[in-house]
């Protein structure tokens, strides 16, 4: 039987460029906190890929803020998109909510743009309104 590593010749010791994944779950805590844990924020992510010529390999994170005392009810909010022949930044944010979008996004802008998005009054108002259910729903039980 054959015994050769086909892993042999890559090089797992280089670290990897900050993500936009990473730069929004380094905000995960800070919803939890607003919100006494009536809300928490999660970032799911997954491979995909872009139509086009030549289809376009990227990861998409979707960003969902959850009321774990409603169920673990999940409202997703926005995507973002990182192609993965540009290297992880610019990336396209589409905001789920109200069709809103930025494309080619750096990583300098990157949080910034977010709270853009977040702020915007119909965002706000269903972050809000989730917020509002789940402390009503702690109140009846």
């Amino acid at each position: 039987m054959n015994q050769e590593n086909i892993w042999k010749n890559f090089d797992f010791s280089k670290s990897a460029d900050e993500s936009a994944y990473n730069l929004l779950i380094s905000q995960s805590d800070q919803l939890l906190k607003a919100t006494g844990g009536e809300l928490k924020m999660d970032v799911d992510a997954i491979d995909s890929y872009k139509e086009g010529d030549p289809v376009k390999i990227v990861a998409i994170y979707t960003l969902y803020v959850v009321a774990p005392k409603l169920g673990n009810f999940r409202r997703k909010i926005l995507n973002v998109v990182e192609g993965e022949s540009e290297g992880r930044f610019p990336v396209d944010i589409y905001c789920v909510i109200d069709g809103r979008e930025a494309k080619g996004v750096n990583k300098i802008d990157f949080l910034e743009t977010v709270a853009i998005m977040l702020k915007s009054p119909r965002v706000k108002s269903s972050i809000e309104n989730l917020f509002q259910q789940s402390k009503q729903n702690n109140k009846e039980n």
